[in-house]
């Protein structure tokens, strides 16, 4: 008796039921699918064959373009080598490596990196650190932020306009 199989049938290959899509009518896209099928380059294919040219490079994260091979070799040998390694009292030497490298392409006085998984992620971390300094220096009540009204900074808390 397959006891995994029985629950998930539910959940039918092409079903769209299970995702729940962020800034999206979730109704109305599921009621009439944009589904891209393959990206390469600077380009998106849908589900009916139309290529499309990708404008926001995948929302920001695609600027080198989709499907390139040697970005993906490279990121595949690093995996093989170490896929990842929690920075909390350890580091890998190759995050030291690609640090030097950015810092030197920084003008000064910015000779340091921070790495995190995405730009919400480093909204709110810029945050904690705008406030971890202040604290230092004996100014604890400096805790307000400007932004723009109806700003894109991300979606965790700190980003929210």
């Amino acid at each position: 008796m397959n006891i995994v199989a029985k629950p998930l049938e539910r959940f039918a290959t092409n079903s769209l039921e299970s995702h729940w899509m962020p800034f999206t009518a979730n109704k109305d896209f599921k009621a009439a699918p944009r589904l891209v099928t393959k990206s390469e380059g600077m380009y998106l294919w849908n589900q009916n064959g139309d290529r499309l040219i990708d404008g926001s490079s995948g929302l920001f994260n695609v600027a080198a373009g989709h499907g390139r091979r040697e970005i993906a070799d490279a990121v595949h040998a690093q995996m093989l080598q170490n896929d990842y390694t929690a920075p909390f009292q350890l580091a890998q030497p190759t995050s030291f490596a690609l640090s030097a490298k950015l810092a030197k392409l920084l003008p000064e006085p910015f000779n340091h990196v921070f790495f995190t998984n995405s730009g919400s992620e480093s909204i709110d971390t810029a945050l904690k650190m705008v406030m971890a300094y202040h604290r230092a220096r004996g100014e604890s009540q400096r805790i307000r932020f400007v932004s723009r009204e109806r700003a894109y900074h991300g979606v965790n808390i700190g980003g929210v306009s």
